[in-house]
């Protein structure tokens, strides 16, 4: 019976008329019938992107050098392919998108269109966390190109189409649903993620490529499957897209607001280590010097548990919220300093480029007292070397741990205990002193990685 009411609805479709390539597509696509007219529309604005650069000399055989050097060719301007992937354009005078993991590493971009024309594309803007990279095509003419749809209003269940490059074998088109809406993968380090999921089939070489919604609009960037999954794959969603689109094109980069905090999420350690009412939030475990919330007030110890009236619950939540906002832009925080409800507001400066500094060296100068000897410890003065390696000007080098010990799992060697209970530390017998005046559990601030947090520590 399923199958002659689907006969029956197929015989009653009107015949569906593939309409010329434009930026706003008119016609509503009926995929009972058929993808073919969506994918005739679309595809000449969908392109495959080819990626060189420079050989790296060490990987060059002799007798290749020798060859070149016959020829009159450098080996150092000599491309060689690096890897493929796929874009789409978006508008008339070729600005164009692709992921950022597609062009990153290239020294040379090369465009093939549907049609087999190559031409070549430059970097505007790109920006990692977000993996989102905009290019430039020849302005010498006018490119067919497509429109951004609105993600937002898709919903679990819609029909959505997938194209690009599928392993390298040119342009694929692939159909499925929408699976899911929300995903969160953990790539961006700012928190602003929001994937689709769709089982359209989506392979290395689709990336960059565009998730089309069944009136030919862009509704996402397919950039991510899950290894040995079933057409399980993540698209960017053309909302997101479209919020950064601005910045990349102007400044090359996206301007993201800066508070200028190490932020930990409060957790129940944590809460009665502070004494805080507060059940969720961000703890502020650092406030770094010339920045907004130094300048602000904002202190070592509170927990910011809104932003502008939205729920803080994790650091995520902190960072994702701040990191939305615009340089420039004034911000409230609500937050629980000494067991009451405060409202700061903040102007917001623009995010710097972070800087990563390795981590300290382990020491070899043990030192144990009865109460750090029980948690597991072995401590170390901090050398005045280590210290400004680090960027702190006192602490205590945490040398090793004995597995099984209350302090396994919560410190880490190479860790610089900065403060026990909110007084600095700077030796050793520091620790050990206030340890022996506290009972039941002690509060650690501890630089990690280059980035502070607390640690609750229960005592033996």
């Amino acid at each position: 019976m399923h199958n002659l009411m689907l006969l029956s609805a197929l015989a009653q479709a009107k015949p569906v008329v593939p309409p010329t390539p434009v930026a706003d597509p008119e016609a509503t696509y009926n995929p009972l019938r058929s993808f073919a007219p969506l994918v005739e529309a679309v595809q000449p604005a969908v392109v495959t992107i080819e990626i060189s650069s420079k050989a790296d000399l060490t990987e060059i055989p002799s007798h290749m050098l020798e060859m070149l050097e016959m020829l009159g060719l450098a080996p150092e301007d000599v491309p060689h392919p690096s890897g493929e992937g796929s874009g789409f354009i978006i508008d008339p005078s070729g600005l164009m998108l692709t992921n950022h993991h597609v062009i990153a590493n290239a020294d040379e971009i090369t465009i093939v269109l549907h049609d087999g024309t190559k031409t070549s594309a430059t970097p505007i803007g790109s920006d990692a966390a977000m993996d989102i990279a905009l290019l430039q095509l020849p302005t010498d003419r006018d490119w067919p190109s497509l429109q951004l749809g609105d993600s937002d209003d898709l919903q679990v269940g819609d029909w959505v189409l997938a194209m690009g490059n599928a392993l390298g074998l040119g342009t694929t088109a692939t159909s499925g649903i929408v699976s899911g809406k929300g995903r969160v993968l953990g790539h961006d380090v700012f928190g602003r993620e929001d994937f689709i999921q769709t089982d359209a089939a989506i392979n290395q070489g689709n990336s960059g490529g565009p998730l089309f919604d069944l009136e030919g609009r862009v509704v996402g960037m397919n950039t991510a499957i899950i290894a040995g999954a079933n057409t399980v794959g993540f698209s960017i969603p053309s909302a997101l897209v479209q919020s950064v689109l601005e910045d990349l094109k102007t400044h090359g980069r996206v301007a993201r607001g800066f508070l200028g905090v190490q932020p930990q999420t409060l957790d129940a350690d944590l809460k009665r280590a502070l004494g805080v009412e507060a059940t969720t939030g961000a703890v502020v475990a650092n406030v770094f010097e010339d920045t907004p919330a130094s300048q602000f007030g904002l202190k070592t110890g509170d927990v910011v548990v809104g932003v502008d009236g939205a729920p803080i619950e994790t650091e995520t939540d902190l960072i994702s919220a701040i990191s939305g906002k615009r340089p420039g832009e004034r911000v409230q925080l609500e937050i629980e300093r000494d067991q009451k409800r405060q409202h700061l507001r903040i102007v917001l400066t623009e995010r710097p480029v972070d800087e990563v500094r390795p981590g300290p060296a382990p020491l070899s100068v043990p030192h144990s007292g009865d109460t750090v000897s029980a948690l597991g410890l072995t401590l170390a003065p901090l050398s005045p070397a280590i210290a400004a390696d680090v960027g702190v000007r006192k602490g205590v080098l945490v040398e090793r741990i004995a597995r099984s010990s209350p302090a396994y799992g919560r410190l880490q060697p190479g860790d610089i205990i900065i403060e026990v209970n909110r007084r600095p530390v700077d030796e050793p017998k520091d620790i050990e002193r206030i340890l022996a005046r506290t009972t039941g559990s002690a509060f650690l601030l501890v630089l990690r990685d280059d980035a502070q947090q607390f640690v609750a520590m229960p005592l033996p």
